[in-house]
């Protein structure tokens, strides 16, 4: 979606030059007495054209070639296989356990992920399967048989873990992930600099935060909102050192989660409704009191 936005980003400026451009010969063609004018207005279309087509194009072209590639642990990025075999490989794992194993969007991402850390040891059922019997106390305490995830969010869980696996230390359980709007300083620039097309470029960059939960770690990576995955890190900590905040929600805007970190920074996800018992869950998760079983259970 944000590719398309951008190539019609670029079509209209290119279209706006191009109109510039031709004012500007046929006023050099036909002169009269108000060429100078009529200069100046075809220069202004060709320069309001160029600083539309240009960026479009450019990140059109970057969105279309970008492929993430999965990080080794510590954050680095090698050139390694595309995004797109990873992402591949996450849906065909997720769709096993939602086969075999069964159980809710969370237990499904924790157990997919808990497979594909496990695929060099060479038993990735196993480890599918252990997740899964994990997750079993918080469905239990749900009271109720969990809804199959849509489409949507098994896309979105398919960015996230594929962005995160290569993260994790060995022997790390994901125990749930989500994913809310985030809104950097890169992107304020973007959008003073260009109004619309900048929100939409810095958008198609770093405008998705991605966050998982661990048995140890929080993790928190930005990405691009239209699709691919995540080219930051936006935080990396151990869950004892992170402290939460989901604020409630102001008539129907999306609910605010807040992760602040040891040093004092901190990131803010606007959460959409259909991702908040994912955020409540990890809420719950970071600040429990021993041994408290509530709605979500057990899991950590």
């Amino acid at each position: 979606m944000g590719r398309v936005l951008l190539i019609i980003g670029a079509v209209v400026g290119g279209l706006v030059f191009a109109f510039g451009a031709l004012g500007l010969t046929l006023a050099f063609a036909q002169p009269d007495a108000h060429q100078s004018d009529e200069v100046v207005g075809a220069i202004f279309f060709m320069v309001v054209g160029a600083l539309v087509a240009a960026p479009c194009t450019f990140f059109a072209y970057r969105l279309g070639r970008r492929g993430a590639q999965p990080w080794q642990p510590g954050g680095a990025l090698p050139s390694g296989s595309p995004s797109a075999d990873l992402q591949a490989s996450y849906l065909s794992w997720f769709a096993w356990c939602q086969q075999t194993l069964g159980g809710d969007a969370v237990s499904l991402h924790a157990a997919t992920m808990a497979a594909l850390a496990a695929g060099a040891a060479g038993n990735p059922t196993g480890a599918a399967s252990a997740e899964a019997a994990r997750q079993a106390s918080r469905i239990a305490a749900l009271g109720v048989v969990p809804e199959a995830p849509n489409k949507a969010k098994v896309s979105f869980l398919s960015r996230i873990g594929s962005s995160t696996v290569g993260l994790l230390e060995p022997s790390e359980r994901v125990i749930v992930s989500f994913w809310g709007l985030s809104r950097t300083r890169q992107a304020q620039l973007w959008s003073l600099a260009l109004g619309a097309v900048g929100s939409i470029i810095a958008a198609s960059q770093t405008g998705a935060a991605f966050v998982t939960l661990t048995d140890r770690r929080v993790i928190v990576l930005r990405g691009g909102q239209f699709g691919g995955l995540a080219n930051q890190v936006a935080l990396i900590e151990p869950r004892s050192t992170v402290s939460a905040k989901f604020q409630r929600p102001l008539l129907t805007l999306p609910r605010t989660f807040t992760l602040t970190g040891l040093d004092g920074k901190s990131v803010s996800i606007r959460v959409p409704k259909s991702w908040r018992p994912e955020a409540g869950l990890a809420l719950a998760q970071l600040a429990p009191s021993p041994g408290q079983v509530g709605s979500v259970g057990i899991i950590r």
